[in-house]
């Protein structure tokens, strides 16, 4: 028997959507790009608001132009701590995270035409000072809806898994 391969899943919420692993752990959000839609809209003059006009468009399973993919990338465990760090300890963690920093460069550099990324920020997560976030910038026309946004990730998603990066 092969390998059963991990299962994601979304879950829409406030015009993003979460994306969890098979352990229902939180893996990342997905941010649709709605941009020109709500240009669109806006040359029309429609005045529903834009949270309402993002649900419209996720009921509606509408299409549009990719999005960004924000995921875990690194923990780097040396702020914020009172008594002090090691100096061993403190040289160990900065070479160990910039290893994996370097494997994130790798990975993006060798699979960003396969995954349509156009682009990469990286920032501090909002809970977490000691985290780092990487967001992935999609350039693919994808369906909106839980399914359908899960769907589209998968391959990603499995890819970053497989590298030992999610």
């Amino acid at each position: 028997m092969g390998k059963k391969k991990p299962k994601w899943k979304a879950e829409y919420l406030n015009s993003l959507y979460k994306i969890y692993d098979w352990d229902k752990k939180l893996a990342g959000y997905f941010f649709p790009k709605y941009t020109d839609d709500m240009e669109e809209r806006h040359d029309k003059n429609e005045s529903v608001p834009d949270d309402v006009f993002t649900e419209k468009l996720n009921k509606s399973k509408a299409s549009v132009s990719g999005g960004n993919l924000l995921v875990p990338m690194l923990k780097l465990n040396l702020l914020d701590i009172q008594e002090g760090l090691d100096l061993d300890y403190t040289i160990e963690s900065l070479e160990t995270n910039l290893k994996r920093t370097k494997l994130w460069k790798q990975w993006i550099t060798h699979n960003h035409q396969q995954f349509s990324i156009i682009g990469t920020g990286v920032y501090t997560a909002r809970e977490d000072r000691n985290m780092l976030s990487i967001v992935l910038g999609i350039d693919s026309d994808l369906i909106l809806g839980e399914v359908e946004v899960v769907t589209k990730l998968t391959p990603l998603l499995d890819n970053l898994h497989e590298a030992g990066l999610l």
